[in-house]
């Protein structure tokens, strides 16, 4: 039988604007010690949190990169507020802080696990062990009100969460530079800091079920949600509101390329440094590439091209192809003019390079219930001297060496 030879194409319009994406990199360096705790007995104390970041504590660490539009830069999106993070931790806790520029501060949710990205609000989302699924998030407004809950698996493959889920050792703190809810007050900023026992986030990693260590790997996004608002006059006395028909900005530390967060194949690399010093951090960052996270991004972005396509090719066919000449049959018109947010022909080379280096192969399985339709389950798989890499119909991924 002749095999699929054409040139490397992409039906899915969604995995076209996502491809090209390159999740950014954050090193998460050590807490320092405090200097009367080397010197003595003295019982550990985690960090006080009240928002503030230019605090000691905080001054050996780095700033992320600043966040930007979800679409990411191919969209050309408007300038936004400035929002960017830092992270640490010790060997009880990860510390988490971020700095959000605000001319107008506004909150008005006080509920515990209120819906908050219906106002503005300040995202986390934590995936420690990369199988985009089993993954944390907390929403927070600028009055110290969060949300918790925990997404089994994304919205696009399932919708299957709890929610609330609330952990025990959750601690949060906000800054504000200015009144909130005071039209015509001059606001800058708000500032927040959130704590988290490393014992409590071993339940999120189901790959290597224990306490985070140096030189781990977490996918990690932050994500802010802005609403427009104006001024109005309830019996003399102004309130902001969100000004009607404007769409939310939705402004991240790592773009997804598309209006939804819930895409932990594009979120950010986070590497955990051995000490507090970042230039240390960032040679032993460079090393794990070199090793193998290169090889392991090439790798999820072939395998993740077999998830989007497959994707489409269900929604065609009520089925699933059952090989990779199949599924790469079913394409669009290579001689048709590029989108202006389709990938380069560049990478559609380098793309067709790894599917050549990878040899990945696809497996169907049984047909079972699934969000109340059947549907044909697969594995799409590559393997490599070491190990192998897998991910199924509802876009889990994940090594041999852990099952499914």
């Amino acid at each position: 039988m002749e095999t699929a030879q054409h040139k490397m194409s992409i039906a899915s319009a969604e995995w076209k604007r996502m491809i090209a994406i390159h999740p950014p990199n954050y090193i998460c360096v050590r807490r320092k010690s405090p200097a009367k705790s080397q010197k003595t007995n003295t019982e550990y104390t985690p960090l006080h949190l009240d928002g503030k970041l230019d605090k000691e504590e905080w001054a050996h660490v780095e700033w992320s990169n600043v966040f930007q539009d979800i679409e990411g830069p191919q969209k050309l999106p408007k300038a936004h507020v400035k929002t960017r993070f830092k992270m640490m931790y010790d060997d009880q806790f990860l510390y988490i802080g971020a700095e959000l520029e605000e001319s107008k501060l506004w909150g008005t949710y006080t509920i515990q696990n209120s819906r908050m990205y219906d106002e503005n609000d300040f995202e986390v989302f934590l995936n420690p062990d990369g199988t985009r699924h089993n993954y944390y998030e907390l929403e927070m407004n600028c009055l110290n009100t969060i949300w918790e809950l925990v997404l089994h698996k994304p919205y696009k493959d399932g919708h299957a969460l709890t929610n609330p889920y609330n952990l025990h050792s959750t601690k949060s703190a906000v800054h504000l530079q200015g009144d909130v809810n005071a039209p015509g007050s001059e606001c800058s900023k708000w500032s927040i800091e959130v704590r988290y026992a490393l014992d409590e986030l071993v339940q999120f990693d189901t790959i290597r079920n224990r306490l985070m260590r140096a030189g781990d790997v977490w996918r990690v996004n932050y994500s802010r949600v802005q609403y427009e608002l104006e001024t109005v006059n309830d019996n003399g006395i102004p309130r902001y509101v969100k000004k009607p028909n404007c769409r939310e900005d939705n402004i991240v530390w790592a773009p997804t390329g598309v209006i939804d967060i819930h895409r932990p194949e594009k979120w950010g690399i986070v590497f955990f440094a051995s000490d507090s010093c970042h230039s240390t951090g960032s040679l032993e960052f460079q090393d794990t590439q070199e090793r193998y996270l290169n090889e392991q991004l090439a790798i999820e972005r072939v395998l993740d091209t077999i998830y989007y396509e497959q994707r489409e090719f269900y929604a065609k066919h009520a089925k699933y192809a059952t090989c990779l000449d199949e599924l790469r049959g079913f394409k669009v018109d290579t001689d048709a003019p590029q989108a202006s947010d389709s990938p380069s022909m560049d990478l559609y080379t380098e793309l067709e390079d790894d599917f050549k280096r990878f040899a990945p192969r696809i497996t169907i399985g049984a047909t079972t219930e699934h969000v109340g339709k059947r549907e044909n389950e697969y594995c799409a798989s590559i393997s490599t001297a070491t190990e192998e890499w897998n991910i199924l119909q509802d876009g889990k991924l994940w090594p041999t060496c852990c099952s499914p």
